[in-house]
């Protein structure tokens, strides 16, 4: 079982990646993040802050669910394979989130985003499969109880539904 103190390290980096992540691609050559205000009326920075947001929840998310599961000795190294295939997949997808932006000017086009999510889409299965192995060998370790806290969605996805529940069935 993990000690509170190993737990509150954990989180402590998992918040110090999440900010490292935000405070190196926040800015370009010498401006300051960019403000909620301007977002709303600038889609390249909107874009931008999506690309870094999402990485930066990723990160936390893994920090949350290894504290979660209170890993043993046998686990960890498990854990720890899965994590680094999965992390650096994320940091891909925030690369090339970033790499693929439009220039600023003209508001990007219906084709422009369709081609932007499915390089995104094509990088997030890269890391899906890359990670599949590791994923398979550190479930398998599970106990029963870690993997109804693994099997939670984290991803403000239930059930396959974006953000949406599941309809409860009708009274009989």
């Amino acid at each position: 079982m993990k000690s509170p103190a190993r737990i509150a390290v954990l989180a402590a980096i998992a918040g110090a990646c999440a900010t490292a992540a935000i405070a190196q691609t926040a800015g370009t050559a010498g401006t300051g993040p960019v403000t909620k205000g301007f977002e709303q009326h600038d889609p390249v920075a909107r874009m931008k802050s999506m690309c870094i947001d999402h990485f930066a929840r990723s990160a936390g998310r893994l920090a949350y669910l290894e504290a979660r599961l209170q890993l043993t000795g046998d686990q960890q190294p498990l854990w720890d394979k899965w994590r680094q295939s999965v992390a650096a997949g994320a940091e891909k997808e925030r690369n090339d989130c970033l790499a693929d932006l439009p220039a600023a000017g003209p508001r990007p086009t219906a084709l422009d985003r369709d081609s932007h999510m499915e390089k995104m889409l094509a990088t997030k299965v890269a890391t899906l499969e890359a990670a599949r192995p590791a994923l398979e060998a550190l479930y398998n370790s599970l106990t029963p109880e870690q993997r109804v806290a693994f099997d939670r969605p984290m991803h403000g996805h239930h059930d396959g539904h974006f953000g949406h529940h599941k309809p409860e069935a009708a009274p009989l």
